[in-house]
């Protein structure tokens, strides 16, 4: 349904698409549904069909959904990698299994019920805050919708709700839960640790076999990417800008449109100093007139600098109307008299007046004819893409365009998808992310569609394609080489690691197993099961908690180089409070995880209770992909 639709009605629709397809798609899959299908659709459900159109129509709006979340388009082939196509399908065969069970329990809604609601809907309401019928019409018909086909599926969607919502209704976790997963998540270490490290100078040189077996272990480490040679033929305002000439009648209209661009307010750096009373701002007046420092005043008032200098103000940039007009009456210096404003009444002094200014023509004529040059940029540039439309038209090369409209044109050597070249240089190019994307997309021998990107034109063709190879041996020696002893340093520092925890757990002091390693025992305390650190990262943290009190654990750092040996010592627990703000918050999150569980166990059953088949020849069509879902 749409998404004002959904906002308003908080139909089945918000609740299973936040579980099914939000959360992760295709978490639950179509499972034993292949096999038997009505010719005419791409699946059944009991005795209800999902066409391939209803398919379609339903993923392209998951497209648009995902597009607005992430801000990013997906194209077909990369919502497919996702799963976005098979989560799409499950939510139809779902749905319609959740159909066919109100079918069978006779429930019903009224449409005088869905117009009634549909009458207060923020959608349909005029400007006046009444239902508008001619609005309500348009958003229908910009919706490929009509009243009743809006009927007809704001009925389906409020039975689905009744049905989904009574699944967990009422649903609260157990207090033992609760108490339980507050302590979890709520305890504290303390620890005793220290370091070990290993070298490449603690290991053996890798001979002749240990790289041809880590070569042939990891071929994916030493295997070059796919490069592609593109061509680009570009046209930007820049391009054409420094082309155009500007004159002097030009510039002389230009200024006057845009004179007020070049106007700068008159700007005043204003001291305030604010009292309780008229009576004693007039008091600290006096004082300033007998010779007191005007910020001697405020700091005697318990006020810093900064707390009673507004600098670079405008007199709209004041809240106060009235302090601000005051303000700006004040000569350079002068100190006003008190002003009651609308909140505070307070002294004035103006520390500094900086006139407002007009730019002359002169002043900005250069920036002036820039501007002017791109606006005519802008004008010209739509000509020039129908000249080169037409040109590729009619098959003229790309070289052959750019050398007649005299245009940019580049032809981009082997690059990678990250724009780098097989020796591992960045190539650089105007709109790099979005050529490269595209040209990635594509492939060679296709007329592919204009890029616009910030009112450009970037025409691309793909000239070669390099495919992914495996490199030889010998061009990735040095890197294999290295690998290899990266892994012995880290085989050689597990061992350590391990023994140093094995002496530990036999009785030996930690003090004397850091001392034997030419190491020193620190302390940390307050660790916390969900807080890494400098000094302690993830896997250490997930280390010292997987050990009992006073038990010995280890961990590898990062650099696969030092080891951290453990002992766990305190293990500080919290009492729950289960009328804290944090164990609400633990409640509603095992409530939510759990309703989850249970709406995902009863779709399946329902699912398989209902019976339900895929058309495997048409999905196969419509996907692009094996009938097989996960």
């Amino acid at each position: 349904m749409l998404e004002m639709f959904r906002n308003a009605g908080k139909s089945w629709v918000a609740k299973i698409l936040l579980v099914l397809l939000a959360g992760s798609f295709g978490v639950w899959g179509i499972q034993d549904i292949f096999g038997g299908f009505q010719a005419t659709a791409l699946a059944t459900v009991g005795d209800q069909e999902i066409s391939d159109q209803e398919f379609t129509t339903s993923f392209n709006r998951a497209l648009q959904n995902l597009a607005q979340q992430t801000g990013q388009v997906l194209t077909m082939e990369d919502a497919r990698k996702m799963g976005v196509d098979r989560s799409v399908l499950n939510n139809l065969v779902q749905s319609a299994a959740i159909d066919a069970q109100a079918s069978q329990m006779r429930l019903s809604i009224s449409n005088a019920t869905i117009a009634e609601e549909a009458k207060s809907n923020p959608a349909f309401l005029d400007s006046a805050g009444k239902f508008d019928p001619l609005l309500f019409a348009r958003v229908l018909l910009a919706n490929g919708m009509n009243e009743q086909v809006f009927l007809a599926s704001e009925s389906r969607n409020r039975l689905r709700s009744a049905i989904t919502a009574s699944v967990d209704r009422g649903l609260k976790p157990p207090k033992a839960l609760v108490e339980a997963m507050y302590r979890y998540r709520s305890e504290q270490r303390d620890a005793k640790y220290f370091t070990v490290t290993a070298s490449a100078a603690d290991v053996a040189v890798p001979t002749d076999d240990d790289l041809k077996k880590q070569y042939e272990a990891a071929p994916a480490a030493y295997t070059a990417p796919e490069y592609r040679s593109i061509a680009v033929l570009k046209v930007e305002p820049s391009d054409i800008a420094a082309k155009i000439t500007v004159t002097p009648e030009e510039l002389a209209a230009g200024y006057e449109k845009y004179k007020l661009d070049y106007f700068t307010p008159e700007k005043r750096t204003i001291l305030q100093l604010s009292f309780p009373s008229v009576a004693e701002a007039q008091k600290a007046e006096d004082r300033i007139a007998s010779g007191t420092d005007f910020m001697a005043l405020a700091r005697e008032r318990g006020a810093t600098d900064a707390d009673v200098t507004f600098a670079d103000r405008t007199e709209k940039d004041f809240l106060d109307k009235v302090i601000g007009e005051a303000a700006f009456k004040l000569k350079e210096g002068e100190v006003s008299d008190p002003v009651s404003g609308s909140l505070v009444t307070a002294l004035l002094k103006a520390a500094k007046v900086t006139p407002e200014k007009q730019s002359t023509l002169d002043d900005i004529k250069e920036p002036l004819s820039k501007r002017i040059q791109t606006e005519k940029a802008l004008e010209e540039i739509q000509t020039i893409y129908d000249t080169v439309e037409n040109a590729r038209n009619s098959q003229t090369k790309f070289e052959d365009i750019a050398r007649e409209q005299s245009l940019p044109f580049i032809v981009i050597p082997a690059v990678d998808a990250a724009g780098l070249d097989p020796s591992g240089k960045e190539a650089e190019f105007a709109q790099k992310p979005v050529v490269l994307k595209a040209a990635f997309q594509s492939d060679v021998g296709v007329e592919n569609e204009v890029l616009t990107p910030q009112d450009s034109y970037f025409w691309y063709e793909v000239r070669e394609v390099i495919p992914s190879a495996l490199k030889p041996l010998d061009a990735v020696k040095n890197q294999v080489t290295a690998d290899v002893v990266a892994r012995k340093v880290r085989d050689t520092l597990r061992e350590r690691a391990e023994k140093l925890v094995e002496g530990l757990e036999a009785g030996i002091a930690i003090e004397t197993a850091a001392l034997e390693a030419k190491s020193t025992v620190k302390t940390a305390q307050g660790l916390k099961r969900n807080e890494a650190s400098a000094d302690f990262d993830v896997p250490a943290i997930a280390a010292i908690f997987s050990v009992s009190e006073n038990g010995f654990t280890w961990s590898m750092e990062s650099d696969g180089k030092t080891a951290k040996i453990m002992q766990s010592l305190a293990v500080l627990g919290t009492a729950p409070d289960l009328n804290s703000p944090e164990a609400a918050q633990l409640a509603q999150s095992l409530s939510a995880a759990t309703s989850k569980d249970i709406l995902k166990s009863y779709l399946a059953a329902l699912q398989e209770q209902t019976g339900a088949s895929i058309n495997e020849t048409l999905w196969q069509k419509l996907s692009g992909t094996a009938a097989t879902l996960p």
